[in-house]
């Protein structure tokens, strides 16, 4: 059976050239996790999200079954043979894989997902699904809901036009990533006691946390690397503007746009001067709907031209930036009941990117907040990233302290 993909699923593979389109989380359990268990909650989240075991026609924008393929979702390893990452082939299927990874005592689970099938807040609607299956609860009544015409409707945007394209044809194929390339991943914990210090402070001073997260990032970049005007993507989450009062509704979509924020740094500001332009600049842009244009075009686009072409045109006209930022923002843990496992730390993180091309995640789990990044480059191009993380976390920590 073929599943008709949406025309937002176009747009992960629009720079495919430098970034392999998956999502991954890493959640830590108490106790050891019934594979078994977990085995039969995977088949049964089939039956909402059937994609998950399909592979991706990059051809004609679809998810297709494989009913004689591999469709082993669940890998085991002990801790000392952990692979450190996981391995997706988005085009060959499945969408999803799990690892497991035993412990002495305890099981940590590595869930990577294709973002050609989900975005940030998808895949945190996934997690959920997953463990309600695990529970033992009732998915027959439940739906997913991939189409974005709904948002849209309700936000009522006028139609803008196209750019005039160039004649410059667009890469369209997978990067192989083989040979002798280095997969690295860094993370930083900002421990709950600092996390809602900085939330209060981010309240008090009408803020937002991700506004506070950005202007901590922008000006460890420009400590790091000397540039003052810095563009970040900004990611925006559109369920936010038609959220969905039905409990069964599940949004495992790409229902995610994003605009270009710029920051401009000057030689002695604080975080509280980068703060404040920051949010004065985010205000606007939500205000003027920045982040829809993108997204009315590639719809419009989809309803008569075939996927390669849209591809091809919205590729051309693509804002890209090395430098992005993306928040999976907070991690319900009542809707994490492995049944009586509890779960003690989860995190998100995006794909691997080539360095120059990096990306910050941030996620937070019982008011702790985890940056992380994963990257595909050299040791100095780690060490870059540490740095990063690790100016990201001491500009926190002195605004927080009034510093």
């Amino acid at each position: 059976m073929n599943y008709r993909g949406e025309p937002l699923d176009l747009i992960p593979t629009l720079d495919l050239a430098q970034t392999y389109p998956v999502l991954e989380c890493t959640l830590s359990l108490s106790y050891p996790v019934d594979v078994e268990r977990l085995q039969t909650a995977v088949k049964t989240t089939q039956t909402v999200v059937p994609q998950i075991l399909s592979r991706y026609n990059l051809r004609w924008n679809r998810f297709e079954d494989q009913p004689d393929g591999d469709q082993q979702v669940i890998e085991e390893y002990d801790a000392s043979r952990d692979p450190g990452r996981g391995k997706l082939d988005v085009l060959q299927g499945p969408q999803l894989k799990i690892q497991v990874i035993h412990h002495t005592d305890y099981d940590q689970l590595r869930l990577i997902m294709s973002r050609l099938l989900t975005d940030g807040e998808g895949f945190k609607h996934y997690l959920y699904l997953l463990a309600a299956a695990y529970d033992g609860q009732d998915l027959t009544d439940f739906v997913n809901e991939r189409s974005v015409r709904r948002i849209l409707n309700f936000l009522r945007h006028p139609h803008r036009p196209l750019p005039q394209s160039s004649d410059t044809p667009a890469a369209e194929s997978f990067p192989q990533l083989a040979g002798n390339v280095h997969h690295h991943k860094g993370e930083a914990l900002i421990p709950r006691v600092e996390s809602q210090q900085l939330q209060r402070l981010a309240r008090q001073q009408g803020v937002t946390m991700n506004v506070v997260l950005l202007s901590a990032y922008a000006l460890a970049l420009f400590s790091l690397t000397g540039e003052r005007r810095l563009v970040i993507p900004y990611q925006v989450d559109l369920r936010l503007h038609g959220p969905v009062a039905a409990t069964n509704v599940v949004q495992v979509a790409n229902l995610t746009s994003q605009m270009p924020v710029t920051i401009t740094v000057e030689e002695g500001d604080t975080l509280q001067n980068v703060v404040a332009r920051t949010q004065a600049t985010m205000t606007r842009l939500h205000e003027s709907l920045a982040y829809l244009p993108p997204l009315v075009e590639i719809n419009r686009m989809s309803r008569a031209l075939p996927p390669e072409l849209v591809r091809r045109l919205a590729g051309k006209h693509r804002e890209s930036a090395a430098i992005s930022f993306a928040s999976f923002g907070h991690v319900d843990q009542t809707r994490l009941n492995f049944g009586n496992i509890p779960v003690t730390q989860i995190y998100f993180a995006g794909t691997y990117r080539t360095m120059p091309n990096f990306q910050l995640t941030v996620s937070a789990y019982h008011d702790a907040w985890t940056l992380a990044f994963r990257m595909l480059g050299s040791e100095p191009d780690y060490q870059l990233g540490i740095k990063i993380l690790k100016n990201v976390v001491t500009q926190l920590n002195q605004w927080g302290h009034g510093n």
